[in-house]
């Protein structure tokens, strides 16, 4: 699965990839740098491997010097780089379908030859980002077994009865020989995790995770074995990975997306009170599709930044791909430099530039255009890989619903709903299906357009009930793409759209206005106050009446 030889390597070149992100970064004691991110394929999925590449000065950065890549339906992804108390540098990757995580270890980084260890396993799940080396020794590794609906294809035949959600922490007092899984959290709401850990100075351990409306938070008072009710804090961010770490200094130093509109301003925040408060800052990017940062303090004082830009990814054609800017970047800062706000130190700099991809190598095939099959074929194929044909059919043939007649759509349904009820192994109704969405417009330009009909049909009818299907109807619109193109571009289901919406509502209504509960309930689209009492409960934990007790008292 680890590829070090240079012969091997070749085909991983910049010149053979589409799209590259998700990086991570070490610096080594003789001064050299290393940064590791994945790519593969166009998008995200199978085909997927991560790869090491090092620079001796930090400007000039070589091709992969390490692959890790799986043959067969597989992923290898989000690596991690880290330097362990003694001075090793690890490569740690994740394998999906499976569920696992593989480690390569180089001891000497600094060597001329660089020899790397024979993987070894881990343990189950996703981990994302670097240890925490507590102060009593024990090294905790973040690994998160997410939430089965994430990525369910991809993981499909993976989870054993042993598997828990969430984001649990492993122990190893060994140096790596051996771990230990401890406890975890299950933050409410929480997106893939990506959490990270810090030791306060009072011993107790607080974890951040990534929400998919900002960062969460628990706590650990037992050294990881047992974590807090998680809870959402007021750092923000637009559904992304950040980095939070402790420096040296004692400082909390929390890489972040502040005052943003999307995954831009991506801003370096310094804490001096054991991350309580954020005072100072430094803007490390300020343009739009900058993520993913991952960050570690040098021996020489300095703190090293790694993050992508316009990945390039998930686009439709090659020329897409290639109006991205396809970057990963790196910055050098100090404490000083955020305190003041700006660079201030000799030898700091930002926005570099690490690896940037240009058009394929002269030769390579276009992926994006596939060889092409008989609808027959493919039909045949989708039945026998097992996975949901109509969502597979969806990806492949996306629709601009906007011109299709509703006489259409229904039409759609109703052979949709025969394969349903036929058990889903007829190929000859599929290829009619195939055949069927095949022929109807493509998407257009404009983004998302019946996302943005749904969203502005609920927010302007709030308390009607409308079923999913009579939204289908009202915008022309097959109902199972509906739920397809919802599910897919907003990770949730238009019925739960709604209520988020509702409850929304109801809590700037509990915290603003004068009415009472049941006024309210009424007013979101609940049928009566003690059903919004429940659902509310169920959602916040905490009844309306005391959610605005505790809320406007706090003011």
């Amino acid at each position: 699965m680890l590829i070090t030889k240079t012969d091997q390597l070749q085909p991983f070149y910049a010149a053979h990839r589409i799209w590259q992100g998700i990086p991570g970064i070490a610096h080594t004691k003789g001064g050299r740098t290393f940064l590791s991110f994945y790519s593969g394929g166009i998008k995200e999925t199978y085909g997927n491997y991560a790869l090491v590449i090092k620079s001796e000065n930090g400007k000039n950065f070589g091709e992969p010097i390490a692959v890790a890549k799986k043959d067969g339906k597989y992923r290898c992804f989000d690596p991690v780089l880290w330097i362990d108390p003694l001075g090793r540098l690890w490569f740690i990757w994740n394998v999906m379908p499976g569920e696992e995580i593989f480690a390569s270890i180089c001891e000497d980084p600094d060597a001329e030859a660089l020899v790397w260890s024979e993987e070894f396993y881990i343990g189950r799940g996703v981990m994302m980002n670097k240890p925490v080396v507590l102060r009593s020794g024990e090294w905790l590794f973040p690994i998160a077994f997410w939430k089965k609906d994430l990525l369910r294809d991809l993981r499909k035949g993976a989870w054993t009865p042993e598997d828990t959600e969430g984001s649990f922490v492993y122990k190893t007092s060994d140096n790596g020989k051996s771990f230990i899984k401890l406890g975890g959290a299950d933050v409410r709401n929480r997106a893939f995790d990506e959490h990270m850990v810090v030791e306060k100075e009072n011993g107790v351990l607080q974890m951040l995770v990534r929400l998919k409306n900002g960062i969460g938070e628990s706590d650990s008072y037992d050294r990881g074995k047992n974590w807090s009710r998680g809870q959402e804090t007021q750092l923000g961010g637009p559904s992304s990975r950040f980095f939070f770490g402790k420096l040296r200094s004692g400082r909390v130093l929390l890489i972040n997306h502040y005052q943003y509109t999307g995954r831009n301003n991506l801003t370096a925040l310094l804490s001096e009170d054991d991350g309580k408060t954020f005072p100072y800052r430094l803007m490390l990017d300020e343009r739009h599709d900058v993520s993913y940062p991952d960050a570690m303090e040098g021996d020489d004082g300095f703190v090293y930044i790694v993050y992508d830009r316009e990945r390039g990814a998930f686009q439709s054609t090659l020329q897409e791909a290639y109006t991205c800017a396809r970057e990963i970047l790196t910055a050098r800062i100090t404490e000083e430099d955020i305190i003041n706000g700006s660079l201030y130190t000799p030898g700091s700099f930002l926005k570099r530039v690490a690896s940037k991809l240009d058009q394929l190598a002269e030769g390579d095939a276009d992926p994006y255009q596939e060889p092409l099959i008989e609808d027959r074929e493919f039909a045949e194929r989708l039945i026998a890989d097992g996975e949901d044909p109509i969502r597979r059919i969806f990806e492949k043939y996306p629709i601009n619903c906007i011109n299709i007649s509703n006489f259409d759509a229904k039409h759609l349904d109703t052979m949709i709903t025969r394969f349903r009820e036929s058990g889903g192994n007829n190929p000859a109704l599929l290829t009619e299906i195939i055949e069927f969405i095949r022929r109807t417009p493509t998407q257009i330009s404009e983004p998302n357009p019946v996302i943005e009909q749904v969203k502005k049909l609920l927010e302007e009818h709030l308390t009607e009930d409308f079923s999913v299907a009579s939204i289908a109807d009202r915008i022309k619109i097959s109902v199972y793409y509906l739920s397809h193109l919802f599910k897919s571009v907003t990770g949730t289901t238009v019925v739960e759209y709604r209520n988020e919406l509702r409850l929304t509502k109801a809590k700037l209504m509990l915290l603003h206005s004068e009415d009472s509960v049941g006024e309210i309930a009424q007013r979101v689209g609940f049928c009566s106050a003690a059903y919004f009492s429940e659902v509310f409960t169920k959602s916040e934990k905490i009844p309306p009446s005391e959610y605005q007790k505790l809320h406007t008292s706090a003011k």
